[in-house]
């Protein structure tokens, strides 16, 4: 696979509703999605017949915007991913797999009208493992993409053997799996002073990663490549007590042989920490091969000085250096070098 990339640090966790996917929504062309361009210039978007408010952030949409903060951060390129509404999780079954392919088309056609500034990731529907399966093989083969985000929380738990055939898929494709939080209602102990982004996203993902290593599948398929996103939740911080709790609860030993520290390790780890002291913390657990540059673009909680970030937390050059573009590049040749 040749990737015609700029020079430079690559950013690998940035959102994006695709201009063409705006226009086939803005056309009608699905019963109960659509888009509406408002007054001011922002989208609004309705989804399985539920409009989401508010309308999407400028960022998501405008090129322009994207390219200056692109330009403002010292980021080269981007591996761009769906906004995760619209990563299928809530759809009716008859919907999601046309979702997911429109949306893979479209970060497909964007990808390669942008080819030095921009990777992508598309969506695969877990709720239909069998569709899922084809849809990952042509993100991947017909649409150029280097793998699929999903949900960290759906219909399907991450864990439920209906996936295998998923899993085993992506691993043999040599795709990226990014792992996202949904974004909790605000309701609850949550709903109070925005703890559903602050508290409860982070703890999605370290609830998804601990299904992934205690259900087996990290142990069932070694070489799938699991991005987890916001510099893997609280799973850095917490992975002591799953090691514990490994040697100590028999509800552990359900559906894993090995060690807690052997699937862990196989995880990739974005920088979205938004501490220097704690991208430390995840480099010296996790080991700086396992860390990519990521933002969170374009929301308000994205690092808006990731490489900043990076430099404030005192690593050393080979460090920096794999984490900015070194170890995306060593996963897209890993990839290419697949049968």
């Amino acid at each position: 696979m040749t990737i015609p990339l700029r020079p430079g640090p690559v950013d690998v966790h940035a959102h994006i509703v695709p201009p063409r996917l705006i226009d086939r929504l803005t056309a009608g062309e699905r019963a109960g999605y659509s888009a509406e361009r408002l007054p001011d210039g922002r989208v609004k978007v309705t989804l399985a017949g539920k409009p989401f408010n508010p309308p999407l952030l400028p960022g998501m949409v405008d090129l322009a915007l994207r390219l200056a903060a692109m330009d403002g951060q010292g980021v080269a390129a981007q591996v761009v991913s769906p906004w995760v509404g619209l990563t299928g999780a809530g759809p009716p079954a008859a919907d999601a797999a046309w979702l997911a392919e429109a949306v893979n088309a479209e970060i497909g056609a964007f990808v390669r009208a942008n080819p030095e500034r921009f990777l992508g990731l598309g969506t695969a529907p877990l709720a239909l493992p069998d569709a899922g399966v084809a849809i990952i093989e042509r993100a991947v083969g017909e649409h150029g993409l280097l793998g699929v985000e999903i949900p960290t929380i759906g219909d399907v738990a991450l864990d439920d053997r209906a996936l295998d055939p998923f899993w085993a898929a992506a691993e043999r494709l040599g795709a990226l799996v990014m792992l996202h939080p949904l974004l909790a209602p605000m309701e609850g102990p949550y709903g109070r002073y925005f703890l559903n982004n602050l508290i409860h996203n982070p703890l999605e993902t370290s609830v998804a990663a601990a299904h992934l290593v205690f259900g087996g599948v990290m142990e069932r398929y070694p070489d799938l490549r699991i991005l987890l996103v916001h510099g893997g939740g609280f799973l850095p911080y917490n992975l002591g007590r799953l090691v514990r709790g490994r040697a100590a609860r028999p509800e552990t030993a359900v559906a894993m042989t090995g060690s807690v520290e052997a699937s862990v390790a196989r995880f990739l780890f974005d920088t979205v920490t938004h501490s220097p002291a704690a991208l430390r913390f995840l480099v010296e657990e996790m080991g700086a091969d396992r860390v990519l540059l990521g933002t969170d673009y374009p929301f308000d909680m994205a690092d808006p000085d990731p490489r900043g970030t990076v430099a404030a937390a005192g690593l050393d050059a080979p460090a920096r250096a794999a984490i900015e573009r070194g170890n995306l590049d060593g996963l897209i040749a890993g990839a290419a070098v697949r049968p």
